[in-house]
């Protein structure tokens, strides 16, 4: 399947909120999908979070049941979503 974009939030603004994607093979190998980025501050009526997102031109592809996963800085673990043909 191929990917053209990804993105995700963390609640609240934080100072220094900085996020990557990591991706993992369906046999679990762990890889770096992109390098830290700062994430943007976003407020909208009560809810204040802090954003970011990433877009590859043409796509990048991935194999069936590979994850493509969220890692930010100031929190524990990583969301992810499960890729599906």
């Amino acid at each position: 399947m191929t990917v053209t974009r990804a993105s995700g939030h963390l609640d609240g603004h934080g100072t220094g909120v900085r996020a990557r994607l990591i991706g993992y093979t369906p046999a679990g190998y762990r890889s770096e999908l992109t390098g830290w980025k700062d994430a943007t501050p976003v407020s909208a009526a009560m809810t204040k979070i802090s954003a970011v997102g990433w877009e590859w031109k043409g796509g990048r592809r991935f194999a069936d049941g590979s994850k493509v996963c969220v890692e930010f800085n100031s929190v524990e673990g990583e969301p992810c979503a499960v890729i599906h043909r």
